[in-house]
């Protein structure tokens, strides 16, 4: 990751983390992630390759888990070209982000594996030393700190579009976890959750279907898998592809305290860009 990516991920990865079985249950937001987690929970000490090898092999996941090398020689040693190249995942022990990245791998195998070719291609093709290009960087954006709305109500993703933020949360907040999910993808927003702050944003791809829906709400994320792996190989996609911010501690009971004060907070909730909000208002006048 770039260093400029880092910054605006605000990814600290300390060189010990300290291991807890509590925070699975204890962060709304680590509670996602439960069928996975429970394969760690009686752990009293970090798990160790060896352990996440076998949780990998059981889920018929196809890049093992490996240390990571104290020394790169060269390009096929670095971190995507390695995993694209040698099918060996880098993980580094003691460490929340790793572990949360393995958890995505188990539950979105099929992504992972696309974002990680359109890493390596994309990377082999640039110039030794050059900066990555503008879709790399949206890989690593969603990657890191990305989500998918969910919703077979078309009404409650515009109001997200919109930065309707207290329609969507105060007035529709019944919806949440019937007809209108927040599925996290980028392991850095739960490494973030551990130690969560007003500002925690996701990116988000939105998705208006029924059917995928169903299966997150019954705990099966392989349509939603199979579904994001299409739209990151679509290339007329990939050169369009917008994420919506979205201020994911709104979620009725992500906070300790949601109340109108909390809401009404715009350097959190922030309103639509201006310029959305001129396009709009000419439409409306035509």
């Amino acid at each position: 990751m770039s260093s400029k990516y880092a910054e605006k991920c605000d990814l600290k990865h300390n060189k010990k983390d300290k291991w807890s079985t509590s925070v699975f249950q204890s962060s709304p937001i680590i509670r996602q992630l439960a069928p996975l987690t429970q394969f760690f929970t009686h752990f009293t000490s970090w798990p160790e390759i060896a352990d996440y090898k076998r949780v990998f092999k059981q889920h018929l996941i196809s890049v093992t888990p490996v240390h990571q090398s104290e020394k790169i020689t060269g390009f096929e040693d670095q971190y995507e070209p390695r995993v694209y190249l040698k099918k060996e995942l880098q993980t580094r022990t003691h460490n929340w982000h790793d572990f949360f990245n393995a958890m995505i791998w188990l539950r979105f195998q099929k992504t992972k594996k696309t974002l990680n070719q359109l890493h390596y291609l994309k990377s082999n093709k640039r110039a030794k030393g050059s900066n990555r290009t503008k879709l790399e960087s949206k890989i690593t954006q969603f990657d890191e700190c990305g989500a998918i709305l969910i919703s077979k109500n078309a009404h409650l993703l515009n109001l997200v579009k919109n930065h309707q933020w207290a329609a969507l949360f105060i007035d529709n907040a019944t919806h949440f976890e019937k007809d209108f999910h927040c599925i996290i993808f980028g392991h850095a927003i739960y490494e973030k959750a551990l130690r969560p702050y007003t500002g925690l944003t996701c990116h988000c791809l939105m998705i208006e279907d029924e059917h995928i829906l169903e299966d997150v709400k019954n705990d099966s994320y392989n349509m939603l898998d199979k579904y994001l792996s299409k739209i990151w190989r679509q290339q007329e996609t990939l050169e369009n592809i917008k994420f919506q911010p979205f201020p994911l501690l709104g979620i009725p009971g992500y906070w300790p305290v949601q109340d109108s004060k909390f809401y009404q907070n715009k350097n959190y909730f922030r309103p639509a860009p201006q310029q959305n909000k001129k396009r709009t208002k000419s439409n409306s006048s035509n």
